[in-house]
């Protein structure tokens, strides 16, 4: 297996000798657009899953990431009550090209996180439009907290319009996809001239 990793580690390198390193003109066209998904809540006691979306123009990047309570929308109820948090969180960062088709990304944000408690025998109704409606119980927070949000990422790009990241925080660990439109933008303004 180390010979695998080795002999990949190699290849990958003496693909790359030919490009240039650090070269942020590449950031000039850079228009992605992500979702990801991921565990959040880390500085509390309870993590909970969610996702979010991302955009990146010109090297900026921004992230939203969101978890509601885990049992607030259950469509069961019983006489339980469940530990429950919610997460929002915001980031903000640069992504510095290593090579055409690796970046990574230093990043710095907000973090709100509040724990409580789910009632699941309590029976509320949410109404979406005439015929979409779903019952959610009542979350009650019995403790909030905000962090300073701070960590970093990676994004592969292994084909032109397509990167895959991973992104990992003080109070986050998330990852997703997301598509690279900028060249394809820059393409129609010059056919539309």
């Amino acid at each position: 297996m180390k010979k695998i990793i080795l002999i990949a580690a190699v290849m990958a390198v003496a693909m790359s000798a030919s490009a240039q390193w650090f070269n942020f003109s590449n950031n000039k066209e850079r228009l992605d657009i992500g979702a990801h998904f991921g565990e959040g809540g880390r500085g509390c006691n309870y993590t909970a899953l969610g996702g979010g979306v991302s955009l990146a123009v010109y090297g900026v990047y921004i992230d939203f990431f969101n978890s509601s309570p885990q049992h607030k929308y259950d469509n069961h109820v019983l006489p339980q009550l469940y530990n429950d948090t919610s997460i929002l969180a915001i980031n903000l960062g640069y992504q510095i090209p290593v090579l055409p088709w690796l970046r990574v990304m230093p990043l710095i944000g907000h973090c709100h996180t509040s724990a409580g408690i789910t009632d699941a025998s309590t029976v509320n109704i949410d109404v979406d439009g005439e015929y979409n409606a779903r019952i959610y119980h009542d979350f009650d927070v019995t403790r909030r907290w905000h962090y300073l949000n701070f960590g970093g990422g990676i994004f592969v790009q292994p084909i032109e319009w397509l990167n895959i990241y991973a992104v990992y925080t003080s109070t986050a660990v998330y990852g997703g996809l997301s598509l690279s439109l900028g060249k394809y933008i820059k393409e129609l303004s010059y056919y539309e001239k």
